[in-house]
């Protein structure tokens, strides 16, 4: 029988250090590196030398209790005035909304907030993997031996399963829906 099973990665790769980004994540923490920077300036001396005008400028929300998560948002998205607040920002400058979006200022500004929940993906744990076992009868007598690898693959970031179905033949979608669901 085959057995399919879903793991939490336990080393993501950091989407900020070790991805192309569009954005410009500045973030002021005590204790976290959180971003692409943590500047020692002020968040305004940071904006007036890195965001001329006609950027997006959007803030970023941080929840830390227990474990962080961030977002971005008009308001507080988090519902607690003690473990959140705003902890800096991500910046597109007009230069690259031109060369990646033709100018689009919607588009540009949806794309990076796909790169913060992202990034929150990583902060919060939520990037998987699979793996996909076969059981590996002895030639002798048939008794399994043990299981034979057939597939795996990591570094699924969010709700992935379709990702991950992408990745394996159709005749374990099944079963790969199934791990999804119980994991």
């Amino acid at each position: 029988m085959t057995t399919v099973k879903i793991h939490r990665e336990e080393c993501p790769s950091n989407p900020r250090t070790e991805w192309d980004n569009v954005g410009i994540m500045a973030c002021w923490h005590d204790r976290h590196d959180l971003g692409d920077e943590q500047p020692k300036c002020t968040p305004e001396e940071w904006l007036e030398d890195n965001a001329p005008e006609g950027s997006i400028v959007l803030t970023l929300y941080l929840y830390d209790h227990s474990g962080i998560t961030m977002s971005t948002g008009d308001a507080y998205p988090f519902n607690c005035q003690w473990d959140a607040g705003p902890v800096g920002v991500i910046v597109c400058t007009p230069d690259k909304i031109k060369a990646e979006w033709d100018g689009d200022r919607a588009k540009a500004e949806e794309y990076l907030r796909g790169e913060v929940a992202v990034y929150d993906q990583y902060l919060t744990g939520d990037v998987w993997g699979f793996t996909i076992d076969e059981p590996d009868p002895c030639e002798c007598c048939g008794n399994e031996k043990g299981p034979t690898h057939i597939d795996s693959c990591w570094g699924f970031y969010g709700d992935a399963l379709d990702q991950m179905k992408s990745h394996v033949e159709d005749q374990y979608h099944p079963a790969l829906a199934e791990a999804w669901d119980n994991r």
